[in-house]
């Protein structure tokens, strides 16, 4: 797999722009290549305390999402229904 500095620092502000945009203030996250792709790795403030997740990520995918809207809602939308827990604790208009 090939990694460059561009898909890390871009993929990263993705993340947070996507999380940022889903209203998640308490989280800190990772974002990794591996030799099965990308994956992100998310720790988030839930009611109940701390919960980690792992969401495997598409680099382009996550890339394009700065430039698209369209992509940008697409990746909010699958988020939203997988970090349902961590969106709970954020409370109405999330």
């Amino acid at each position: 797999m090939n990694t460059s500095t561009l898909d890390i620092r871009e993929g990263k502000a993705a993340v947070e722009r996507l999380l940022g945009d889903l209203g998640l203030r308490d989280f800190v996250f990772t974002l990794e290549p591996k030799e099965s792709g990308w994956q992100l790795h998310l720790e988030c403030s839930t009611a109940e305390g701390w919960q980690t997740i792992g969401l495997p990520a598409d680099i382009a995918e996550l890339r394009a999402s700065l430039r698209d809207a369209a992509v940008r809602e697409r990746l909010r939308e699958d988020w939203r229904e997988r970090l349902g827990a961590c969106l709970k604790s954020v409370g109405p208009g999330a």
